[in-house]
Order: C-alpha cells, then sequence, then structure tokens
C-alpha cells in the first residue's frame, strides 16, 4: 500500500470509532449515504521546505462530516461528532487537523434539501528528508602541541 494509502487507512478506523457503521475511508458511490455519516475526500499534497534543508511532503485530507435532523439539531449534531473527530484524529501517528469549515450538502443527488456539513483539513506528513550535516564531534585531539620532554640515555 502507498503512503497515502496508508494514511487514509488510519484516519478511517480512526475516525470509525467516532460514527461506527457510518464512516468511509472514501466518498459514498453516487454520494448516497443515511446521516450523520463521515468520509475522506481526495486529498491535496503538497512539499515543503523547513529551515534551509528539510524537506517534507504533507497530504491534507479534506474529511467531511454531514449531519440530518432540524436545523438546531444538525448545528448540535455537527458540534458533538466535529469535536470527537478531531479528538480521534489526533491520536493518528503524523496526523495534526488543522481547521474546519461549514459546508452543506444535497441531502441525496439532485435533491433540493440540503444538509450541513462540516469539513476537517487533516494534516498528515508522509516524509521528512533532512540534508543537514550532523553536529561535527570534538576531537580528542589538542589543538596546540603539548611540549613533551625527551631523555637519551
Amino acid at each position: 500500500m502507498n503512503r497515502l494509502g496508508i494514511a487514509r487507512k488510519a484516519l478511517a478506523v480512526a475516525l470509525e470509532a467516532v460514527l461506527p457503521g457510518r464512516t468511509s475511508a472514501h466518498p459514498p458511490a453516487g454520494y448516497r449515504y443515511v446521516a450523520p455519516f463521515i468520509y475522506i475526500e481526495q486529498p491535496f499534497v503538497n512539499r515543503s521546505t523547513l529551515g534551509r534543508q528539510t524537506q517534507i511532503s504533507v497530504a491534507t485530507f479534506p474529511v467531511w462530516i454531514v449531519y440530518d435532523g432540524t436545523d438546531s439539531a444538525q448545528v448540535d449534531g455537527l458540534d458533538d461528532v466535529v469535536s470527537n473527530a478531531w479528538d480521534a484524529v489526533t491520536a493518528v501517528r503524523n496526523a495534526e487537523p488543522q481547521a474546519v469549515r461549514a459546508d452543506d450538502v444535497a441531502q441525496s443527488p439532485g435533491s433540493e434539501r440540503r444538509l450541513r456539513a462540516a469539513v476537517m483539513s487533516v494534516e498528515v506528513t508522509l516524509t521528512a528528508v533532512s540534508l543537514c550535516l550532523p553536529t561535527p564531534a570534538t576531537s580528542q585531539i589538542p589543538s596546540e602541541p603539548v611540549p613533551q620532554e625527551i631523555t637519551h640515555g
């Protein structure tokens, strides 16, 4: 499995504990699901340089959280699920939730009714390579010659 697949699977496993049986590592087929539901969309992958030499590759996964009900029930439900999802994701190695934004989705494809949703951006560090040289070791050889008494005899 590739690094993106490993990261996606780790996120999905962590999120499954938040909404058991209502979580998918991928967008559901035809975007058909029963809310509340969590799914992971296609990530954005970026490479950055930290400092002078360290290169890192980071995938930002959009985690969609959708909730159904009255307006107030959707808001309260999203508050609860987002909070629990945020905590679950922080337990995933190399993953850090960065932000959550409000959005909405059609209740079903072609439907006029919209459901509230939240999109959590989760950054997962995929690789990190440092080209920095290690700190030179201190030599045990004195820098100044030490005079030695030489005797012949």
